[in-house]
Order: structure tokens, then sequence, then C-alpha cells
């Protein structure tokens, strides 16, 4: 908008002479550091609902806040920034300002979600992180637990993990994978029986698969937590998830560490990585009671 305001000569005594770059721009923390939604309508979306203040939401806010603070002060860039602006995938500039980050909990429950949002890295393409992002002047490394979710259901059913690395691997082979994967955590965030293929997901199989065998095989295979496919779990363990992300980068902020959280990992600086990795060891095993878990590395390949 025109301003009313008219600058006069006097004025450029105050202001710097070169032009401002994204180091001149800070981002002030969302009012809404915590935000409750209903559950998803029949077009997959969920509006933002109001909530009264209790000493557990002062509590969330306040570690959203301390952990914003942190990731504010930390060094933390991009690189790229002088030939243009750039959109993540989420339609978000990329932008090393923008690290004030939000939690959403779904279903109009404190106990189903969690997840944090908001940060420039998490609308970025993998590839894109590895080769822009700098921490403490270095390269990241991508520190996070291969699959989380279906191994907190395990433990949520008292059932000891079943042999092998890969949970996903049902054929056992290694094929179909990332449809086994798309399929098993669908069946652990449904309210009922799968009805239709979850999005993405036939492609990975052979063609000619009917889901109603497709989900029987996977029951087989976990058996020991099948009674938990279809009861909305997911929700709940997504909290769990979430819950350990916030231990674990308000206690590698507390000895000078800067991690960005995303999902069931976190970008730390490549130096840092083994640290990260003991935390979010340390951190399932407080949080469930079981040591299964497993954390894996990733580096950029040069």
């Amino acid at each position: 908008m025109p301003s009313l305001i008219r600058p006069s000569a006097a004025l450029a005594q105050h202001l710097p002479l070169a032009p401002a770059d994204w180091r001149s721009v800070k981002q002030i923390d969302d009012r809404a550091l915590i935000i409750l939604k209903e559950g998803k309508d029949d077009d997959g979306r969920a509006a933002p609902i109001a909530f009264r203040e209790t000493a557990n939401t002062r509590q969330l806010a306040g570690q959203m806040r301390r952990i914003n603070k942190f990731l504010h002060s930390a060094d933390i860039e991009a690189t790229g920034q002088n030939t243009g602006l750039s959109l993540g995938k989420d339609g978000q500039v990329i932008a090393p300002y923008r690290r004030s980050l939000r939690r959403i909990f779904n279903n109009a429950n404190w106990q189903h979600g969690g997840r944090l949002a908001g940060g420039f890295w998490m609308g970025m393409e993998r590839v894109q992180r590895f080769e822009r992002i700098r921490i403490d002047g270095e390269r990241i490394a991508d520190v996070d637990y291969r699959q989380l979710f279906p191994r907190l259901a395990y433990v949520r059913a008292g059932q000891p993990q079943p042999e092998g690395d890969d949970l996903y691997d049902v054929a056992g082979d290694g094929s179909g994978r990332d449809g086994w994967k798309r399929l098993m955590n669908a069946m652990l965030f449904a309210d009922g029986r799968l009805r239709n293929w979850p999005e993405g997901t036939l492609q990975h199989f052979p063609s000619g698969t009917r889901l109603r065998d497709a989900i029987e095989l996977l029951a087989k295979h976990h058996a020991p937590i099948a009674d938990l496919f279809g009861t909305g779990l997911g929700f709940q363990l997504m909290r769990i998830e979430s819950d350990m992300l916030i231990g674990i980068i308000t206690h590698l902020a507390s000895i000078g560490v800067a991690a960005l959280p995303l999902h069931d990992a976190v970008l730390v600086a490549e130096s840092k990585a083994d640290v990260a990795a003991d935390a979010m060891q340390a951190a399932f095993s407080m949080g469930t009671g079981s040591s299964c878990a497993i954390v894996s590395i990733e580096f950029f390949q040069r």
C-alpha cells in the first residue's frame, strides 16, 4: 500500500546502502504454535478448531517456543539463494528464515498426531536438501528411524519384533516394497477395513492383484499385530513419533546441536550424525521401553 510517510535525505543516514538479503529478514513465531484439527472430510481436508487453553496446551506451546528460539539463532543456510527465489513442493518459498515450527494434532484429539510443520526444509525435494542445506557450514546428514510405525505397533501389541531388518519386505525378496509400505501404513491408520487401494499403491503390485488378497497376505505376514489393522492406531503412533522428535531436538539443542525435524527423522550437520543417532536410539528406548529401534544415517552422495 502507498505510504503516507515521505522519506527525506536524512533517512539515508540510518539505512544501509547495500541491498538486503534473506539474513535481513526474521520470522516471528506464529501465534498458533499448536493447532488442533478436526477429522478429515470427504475431500480429505481438516479444518482447525478452537480449543480451551490448559496447563497441557501451555506446556506444548512452550516446547515449541523454546525449540523455535534455538532454531532462529542457529547457523542454517540454503545455498543458491543469490540466484533467485525457488519454491518447494508445498508451494512455499525456500527461505532459510522460515524455521518457525508449529505442531499439528488431528481428529480433535491431543493424543492423535502432533507432527511438526512450517520449516522451509520440509517442502524441499530430498535431493535438494542434501545439495543446498548447510548447518554450521557443513553438508547435512539425514538420520531417521527405519519402519518406525510397524515397530511401534509391535511394541504396542507386546510382541517381539520379527526377524529381518525390513518389516516392509513382505515378499521376502524386496519386490513391491513401496507398495507394501503404503498398504501397511494405510491399514494402521484406517478406521475399519480398507475398501479401496491407497493412492499410489496398486502400481507397485503385479497386474491383477486384488486388494483383498494383498490385505490377507499382509495380515498373515504380520499376524502378531493383525488385530491392530483397521483400528485407527496410526494417529496414536504418530503422537508417540512426534513426542520422540520433540525430545530429540530439545536434547540436541541443549548440547548445541541444531537438528531440523522431518517426520521420523532429523537433519543435522554431517559431523553430528552419530550424536543424533545415539539420541534417537535413547529416545525410542525411553519412550517405549524397548531397544528394537533401527536408526540409519544417510550422507550426501558425492
